[in-house]
């Protein structure tokens, strides 16, 4: 058994019915959708033509949504319906990242995810879904996708249906009979934000059909509003539901904060391969002392941006070994126990197990700056973090911000002798980030959704963020004061290159995170 959709557009007359019923059915408080019609209108004036779409949760064979969520709050039924406990959910946003669809939202009461569960009570003691009852024009065909003797098997059979973002694999079972490309492809039509829309304000001269009411100061008759004709216009969103970026600069505080942390013990791991001893101050014990707090900052900011912060510890006692946010919390805590047993021994003068547990640490550093790679790619809706280059990005950093950090420090704790490798520490982390920057800045991105976010990150909204803070902030500056440092032996000029090192990949991770999300996907 496989239950699914199909939604007949040549039907649907846009009615709202169906988001109506949903929201009575399930109490959805308002400002929130699980199902929703969305219109887009093509033609110029006065020659338009106005497509309707009902838009909802395609309960996918492969679900991402199920595969990213912490602790299996999202989970497949046996009949193909994708439902969830919202009992177990700890709002982490992460299924709002990886459905293709735009389905989830967080409920403003509950602060829980909520999204479509295809009315399972109903359907329980075989009664159909509330919007497909209540539609008028049954345009909303539900039922056994596995059962050939039903119509939903034999109009996906038939063929001449659509789907939407099939290309992302998620094998989704909702289907659409006559909408119009425009509508199913997100990429497909201007939106909102550019130009407005029926019940919603403009923004001021970007409309392609403006009113402009304004009166005019000549004393004479008022000239009658006129409407401004665009030749040629695009498709254009004139109605959807809204979806805000999940994620915000608590995510991009959280890149620069477990950087520093990892990067830490990569900077002292460097300086005994050129054969210096970690007697220091620093070396003993300040160090894990400085990368605890920093590991706790980081911590701090991912239960922050939880909306059921009082259930963070679900992540450990409910965890979905699968997702990428458990494994990373399991990943954190071996590495603060690390950090732990290397602060007690350097303060209780166990001298001889800092180099064996700095070294035991290296790969749990690693895995702590690097896991996020993996966690972005299971966000299988923002094609732009899915690059290949994002682990190397994430380890480049590291090394900037362990080295930029050590530089500091051994200012700090006049260890002038180290002053030298943490600089090249950090020469390597800033090269690195330099190559990588080049690499996605003229590289090709196999999908559209992926080349729009690029887009909105190297020329687009947020190119300023990440030419200026990303690149001549953060890899420029710091390239030039470094290698300036190393020919005149200037610790002040190697503290500033280190800090804006720091500061730089603050920036160019807020703009790719914001990039990611800028991308409409409904």
């Amino acid at each position: 058994m496989r239950y699914g959709f199909v939604i007949d557009q040549d039907q649907c007359i846009g009615c709202h019915a169906c988001t109506v019923a949903c929201k009575t059915e399930h109490e959805v408080p308002l400002g929130v959708n699980r199902t929703w019609v969305k219109y887009v209108e093509t033609g110029s004036f006065p020659d338009t033509t106005r497509n309707f779409s009902v838009m909802r949760c395609n309960h996918c064979s492969d679900a991402p949504c199920v595969a990213i969520c912490p602790t299996g709050a999202l989970f497949k039924r046996g009949d193909g319906i994708v439902d969830f406990d919202t009992d177990i959910c700890i709002g982490c946003k992460s299924c709002m990242q990886a459905c293709p669809y735009d389905a989830l939202y967080i409920d403003p009461d509950e602060h829980t995810a909520q999204k479509c569960n295809y009315c399972v009570h109903r359907v329980e003691v075989g009664i159909e879904p509330a919007c497909v009852v209540v539609c008028p024009e049954q345009a909303i065909i539900a039922g056994d996708l596995d059962d050939p003797a039903t119509k939903i098997a034999r109009l996906v059979a038939g063929g001449s249906l659509s789907q939407r973002s099939v290309e992302q694999g998620t094998k989704p079972n909702l289907w659409y009979k006559g909408a119009d490309h425009a509508n199913l492809d997100p990429l497909g039509a201007t939106h909102l934000g550019e130009g407005g829309g029926i019940w919603r304000d403009t923004e001021p001269g970007t409309s392609w059909l403006a009113v402009d009411l304004t009166p005019k100061s000549s004393s004479g008759p008022q000239a009658a509003p006129t409407i401004e004709r665009s030749n040629g216009a695009p498709p254009r969103v004139t109605y959807n539901t809204d979806h805000p970026a999940p994620w915000g600069w608590r995510v991009s505080s959280y890149f620069l904060t477990k950087g520093i942390a990892a990067g830490i013990v990569i900077a002292l791991a460097v300086l005994t391969l050129f054969g210096r001893e970690l007697t220091t101050t620093w070396a003993r014990w300040a160090a894990p002392l400085t990368a605890g707090i920093f590991l706790m900052a980081t911590g701090a900011l991912l239960v922050a941006d939880l909306k059921r912060p009082d259930r963070f510890y679900y992540l450990l006692t409910k965890g979905n070994p699968g997702s990428w946010l458990v494994r990373g919390a399991w990943i954190l805590s071996a590495y603060a126990a690390l950090l732990g047993a290397w602060f007690l021994a350097g303060v209780f003068g166990f001298d001889a197990a800092i180099p064996v547990l700095v070294w035991i640490g290296v790969p749990l550093g690693l895995a702590t700056a690097g896991y996020t790679a993996y966690l972005f790619a299971q966000a299988e809706a923002r094609d732009l973090w899915q690059s290949k280059t994002m682990l190397w990005h994430m380890i480049a950093g590291a090394f900037a911000c362990g080295g930029g950090i050590s530089i500091l420090a051994s200012v700090v704790d006049g260890s002038d002798g180290d002053l030298a490798i943490h600089v090249g520490t950090m020469l390597v982390g800033v090269v690195g980030l330099g190559v990588i920057a080049a690499i996605e800045y003229s590289g090709e991105h196999h999908t559209a959704n992926a080349k729009a976010g690029a887009h909105h990150m190297t020329r687009g909204r947020f190119a300023r963020e990440w030419l200026l803070g990303g690149l001549a902030l953060g890899v420029a500056l710091p390239l030039v004061f470094g290698v300036v440092s190393l020919a005149i032996g200037d610790p002040v000029t190697a503290v500033i290159g280190g800090l804006a090192a720091m500061a730089g990949i603050w920036f160019a991770d807020d703009a790719l995170v914001k990039a990611g999300q800028a991308v409409p996907l409904s």
